[in-house]
């Protein structure tokens, strides 16, 4: 389905000696990363699906945990091979799929990521307007078109870069990328220019009630994207379209985008955590906390106060 690795150049036995040590640390680094991201998304899927808690924050927090736990899946098997290549017994086409998938899901998370960061530009400007003229499923909607534009264009790379093509199949191959390659581009742009929109916003607007902790998270969701996750994604281009890129470059790229998905779920727990309690609040109130629910827990129960961006009635 993807393209072979470009061949490298012969190096002397130091360098390769030293570029397997290099491989052996960064391979236990992302597997460890991956596994402890996979149970942090695992459990914030788990926290979403099992509470009829619905509103925009946390269907955009589900299906980008989705995205990331669908990604580490993957990432946690094909990164073996990625990085210790003919030195593992993984079928070509099995990590082919794996492979491609990553990036696939990579494309859906970074179009969430812009779409949520977006809406909360529009939240941020303009509250009222927002509140009463959103549609109601917006963000349904804009989960579902992510999902579909991202496995259109996964069905057409592997279709067209698939062995039965052959030769023919290789300029389909190579235009398949390019229109990946103007994707992540137009979507790594929206989300650094409606992140940084947002941090103006939320810094030096004019004074309104707090807006809760959500557009927090969003902020360090938006950097963390830009410098753990967006060098994968030159990484896998890069190798898609057959043009060199250095083997550390390429061993890091895989480290970063398994830290990006590890960390995003301990930052909004974080988030959501309240300092100075005595006792520990459960999962659940932490992660409505973070989504913009100000809940204090009493003894007859929880008391929530609206965050900034709620569903409209």
């Amino acid at each position: 389905m993807d393209l072979p690795e470009p061949r490298q150049q012969t190096a002397p036995p130091g360098g390769v000696q030293g570029d397997a040590t290099f491989s052996l640390v960064v391979l236990s680094l992302t597997e460890a990363l991956s596994l402890g991201g996979l149970l942090g998304n695992a459990a914030v899927l788990w926290l979403l699906s099992s509470n009829v808690y619905r509103n925009p924050c946390s269907i955009y927090l589900l299906d980008v945990a989705c995205a990331d736990l669908i990604f580490l899946g993957c990432h946690t098997v094909a990164v073996v091979s990625d990085l210790l290549p003919g030195q593992t017994a993984i079928p070509g086409f099995v990590h082919a799929s794996l492979a491609t998938l990553r990036f696939f899901c990579h494309l859906v998370g970074l179009g969430l990521l812009a779409a949520v960061s977006a809406e909360q530009c529009l939240a941020a400007l303009l509250p009222t307007w927002y509140l009463c003229r959103r549609p109601r499923h917006l963000a349904t909607a804009v989960c579902a078109l992510s999902w579909a534009l991202g496995l259109v264009l996964h069905l057409l790379a592997s279709g067209a870069c698939s062995p039965p093509l052959g030769e023919p199949g290789r300029p389909l191959c190579r235009a398949a990328w390019q229109a990946a390659a103007v994707l992540l581009g137009l979507l790594s742009g929206a989300l650094g220019a409606s992140g940084l929109l947002l941090l103006l916003c939320v810094e030096r607007g004019p004074p309104r009630p707090p807006p809760g902790r959500f557009p927090a998270l969003v902020l360090l969701s938006v950097l963390l994207s830009l410098s753990c996750d967006l060098p994968f994604g030159v990484y896998w281009l890069a190798r898609s379209l057959r043009w060199r890129a250095p083997h550390r470059f390429s061993a890091l790229s895989l480290l970063t985008a398994a830290l990006h998905r590890a960390a995003k779920p301990v930052v909004c727990f974080c988030l959501g955590s309240a300092p100075g309690r005595r006792r520990r609040d459960p999962l659940r109130l932490v992660l409505q906390r973070a989504l913009g629910e100000d809940a204090e827990v009493r003894a007859g129960g929880e008391t929530p106060r609206r965050g900034l961006v709620e569903e409209a009635a």
